[in-house]
């Protein structure tokens, strides 16, 4: 997992995914959601895991792409950077 500031994961997420970036896809998990289901399209396969479970007070998400072997995580308190960090990761590659 490569390690982004939150400017440098939208700006690279901008990048690679131009008009088909969701507006609020880092700050949303609906949004952010909606670029996997284009990658799931692609062959990619998807899962979000919520880490702490049973927890009324802390959030821990995991996030992972994988296909071909390789997989993609993204770790994150929220959901949608989660997602957005294993998505950046493997569109990088």
């Amino acid at each position: 997992m490569a390690e982004y500031t939150y400017e440098s994961l939208q700006a690279l997420l901008l990048e690679k995914l131009g008009d088909e970036m969701p507006e609020r896809a880092m700050d949303d998990i609906h949004d952010a959601l909606k670029i996997t289901v284009k990658m799931e399209e692609e062959g990619w396969k998807f899962k979000l895991e919520d880490l702490s479970r049973g927890s009324l007070t802390e959030n821990d998400w995991r996030a992972t792409l994988s296909r071909d072997g390789r997989e993609f995580v993204g770790q994150s308190d929220h959901s949608a950077l989660a997602v957005c960090v294993a998505v950046a990761d493997a569109l990088v590659g």
